[in-house]
């Protein structure tokens, strides 16, 4: 058994002698031929190549440049009508909702009324200050007369007792030496008396003239100053109730809500005839009609530092298929530098293409791809075994920390 086996086994052997005396080494080569060829392209590749890494985020939306405008009621009252619908443009200042305003209205008209009839009442007043002044310049002109007419007489009446007085003094010289006669000087001294008498009179006469005249004056001052007084009283009362009209009336356009700006209505509250709003109420949302702008939330590892602006970006809207209608391309030109909600806000420009059938409008949302940088395969492999590496290192630091 075991010579048949040893006899099978150098047949085999010869087989196999022969076998390699017929082989060409050709294929031998020519396989390790390809497989430097391969080993060399694909080295070529990793330390020569370039290819592109991106950051991509799912929370990419359209929005416009400026925010949209808040429509909210400045009073609160019943919706009386409403003029808009959701998606339709308006013009500042066209009227959208109209609440209630029949009380206000009503107060607004007594008012009015009240306000007209003040300026008659103002001019009637005027009208009796301005006659009273001119009584009043008619009275100091004649007191000022009668005081003169009254100093004259006084004066003349003084003058004629200092002569009396004077000629009884000679005559009782006289009559003392024997000169001239005592009756002579009995009469002058009582013609002296009688003028003293008239001047004393014409002294009372004029300080009660004086005394009149300042009466009438004081009378006069106090009627003028009552009529002034109750003028600017009303007056004021105009004020108020002009004041009280302009309130009123801006309360009547306050119940009258209107578009803030041009644009389109992108949100609108359920409205109803008759339902009450309260002050401050969002009733619906005016997205003006300016230019658009793409906004992307990254994380704050992603962004920092990575994205800058000028870097290129595509977004793929989720209303339109890419496949279809293709990708918005995109450049950053801005990033922001707080971090929100673990967050960071990253705005893009739309670049235009004219033969694209994306329809833009605020609020479309979909995903975006920033084109961070270009690198080598082998930098790549690289960073990446430096980030495991990192990981590994401050893995281990802190399973000894806890140990």
């Amino acid at each position: 058994m075991s010579h048949h086996r040893l006899r099978n086994l150098a047949t085999s052997f010869i087989r196999t002698t022969r076998s390699l005396k017929h082989d060409s080494p050709a294929g031998a080569l020519f396989a390790w031929g390809i497989g430097a060829i391969a080993l060399t392209a694909w080295l070529i590749w990793f330390f020569a190549a370039h290819v592109t890494l991106y950051e991509v985020s799912a929370k990419a939306r359209l929005e416009v440049i400026r925010s949209a405008h808040p429509v909210a009621s400045l009073v609160s009252g019943r919706i009386e009508s409403v003029s808009f619908n959701l998606g339709q443009d308006v013009r500042a200042g066209d009227v959208l909702v109209t609440l209630d305003s029949h009380d206000r209205r009503l107060m607004l008209a007594e008012e009015v009324s009240r306000a007209e009839s003040l300026p008659p009442q103002i001019a009637l007043l005027e009208q009796q200050i301005e006659q009273l002044r001119l009584t009043r310049s008619k009275d100091q002109q004649s007191m000022q007369s009668a005081v003169g007419s009254a100093q004259s007489r006084r004066a003349a009446a003084e003058a004629a007792v200092s002569f009396a007085n004077e000629y009884e003094r000679r005559l009782s010289e006289l009559s003392d030496s024997g000169r001239g006669a005592m009756i002579e000087t009995l009469k002058a001294r009582s013609e002296s008396r009688k003028l003293k008498s008239v001047a004393a009179a014409a002294a009372a006469d004029l300080h009660q003239i004086e005394l009149a005249s300042e009466a009438r004056t004081h009378e006069i001052e106090a009627e003028l100053d009552n009529l002034e007084r109750e003028a600017a009283r009303l007056r004021g009362a105009l004020e108020t109730s002009r004041s009280t009209v302009r309130r009123i009336q801006q309360e009547i356009v306050n119940h009258q809500i209107r578009a803030p700006a041009d644009g389109r209505i992108g949100e609108s509250a359920a409205l109803q005839i008759g339902a009450y709003i309260q002050v401050g109420e969002k009733l619906a949302s005016l997205v003006p009609p300016t230019e658009l702008r793409i906004v992307a939330d990254f994380p704050p590892a992603s962004a920092l530092g990575r994205i800058r602006e000028g870097q290129r970006a595509q977004m793929r809207l989720d209303g339109f298929p890419w496949a279809q209608f293709g990708v918005l391309p995109a450049q950053v030109v801005g990033v922001g530098s707080e971090i929100r909600d673990n967050l960071v806000r990253v705005e893009f420009q739309p670049l235009p293409q004219p033969e694209s059938k994306i329809i833009l409008q605020h609020g479309l949302p979909g995903a975006i791809e920033v084109n961070i940088e270009q690198l080598t395969p082998a930098v790549l492999v690289m960073r990446k075994a430096g980030q495991w590496l990192e990981h590994d290192r401050v893995t281990q630091a802190g399973r000894g920390a806890r140990t």
